[in-house]
């Protein structure tokens, strides 16, 4: 009778130490195109409007919210996610310095990136205007382009200029290379490269103010901060909050997922 009753109990735990590790194991979905969303987790940045754009490209994708790439990238590799949505840029900076991602073939938008400025500036806005046109005709934004966008990290440099008598504030998230990202404890990329030139052609100083990106809009709408800048895309509804300059990027966003390949 002991011996039966230890053997039953014995595969008791057995049965239950087996369905522990099912509970505990993730499954991880492989996605190789945008039809393999369906019914998949994707994480989306907080205070973007990637959760529209997924709703309209999809079916039944669920968005899950981060407040950072690095928080969506550890997310992906674990298997809490299937895929998270950026902007191609950023994607290709992702992806080149993690080969166990990918970014799937096919785009989900193609957009304008520009800067945003506060409403109560129009004057500030047709003279930013003025010089990314120019900038656009001499090939001085093509030369940002590629050196920020390129793969030679010895050029990507600020350049830098005199200081001017007057300062504006320009707003950017840090996290958001090649557009905005840390490199030696400062604030650099193409954004700001860019914006500091207008600046000097303007004869203002640019002074950087880091911020998450759900404070952009808020910020600029009171006045706190004049531009702003991060890979912001132009959208019909932003455009109800603030002004947005002559586009200084055209792109579009991606979907990052597991490379099952590496």
């Amino acid at each position: 009778m002991l011996k039966r009753k230890f053997n039953f109990i014995s595969i008791l735990f057995i049965i239950s130490f087996i369905l522990l590790l099912a509970g505990c194991s993730t499954t991880k979905v492989v996605i190789n195109n945008i039809e393999d969303l369906e019914n998949s987790n994707i994480g989306i940045y907080t205070g973007s409007e990637y959760d529209r754009i997924l709703e309209e490209s999809t079916k039944n994708a669920k968005a899950v919210y981060y407040n950072s790439y690095s928080d969506e990238i550890a997310a992906l590799k674990s298997g809490k996610i299937d895929g998270f949505l950026t902007d191609e840029p950023l994607g290709k900076e992702i992806v080149s310095n993690n080969n166990n991602l990918k970014i799937l073939n096919e785009k989900l938008t193609t957009d304008s990136y520009a800067f945003a400025i506060t409403p109560n500036k129009k004057s500030l806005k047709e003279k930013i205007d003025n010089v990314i046109i120019e900038m656009k005709k001499d090939g001085t934004l093509e030369k940002f382009e590629n050196k920020w966008m390129g793969k030679d990290d010895s050029k990507k440099i600020l350049d830098s200029y005199n200081n001017k008598k007057q300062t504006i504030k320009f707003a950017t998230v840090s996290g958001s290379a090649p557009f905005a990202y840390m490199k030696d404890n400062k604030i650099v990329g193409y954004d700001i490269d860019v914006i500091n030139y207008i600046g000097n052609e303007l004869n203002y100083n640019v002074e950087i103010v880091e911020m998450s990106f759900e404070g952009i809009i808020p910020a600029l709408k009171s006045g706190k901060v004049d531009i702003a800048g991060c890979s912001i895309i132009v959208t019909e509804e932003r455009k109800k909050s603030v002004l947005f300059s002559e586009p200084n990027y055209t792109g579009g966003i991606v979907v990052v997922v597991r490379d099952e390949k590496n």
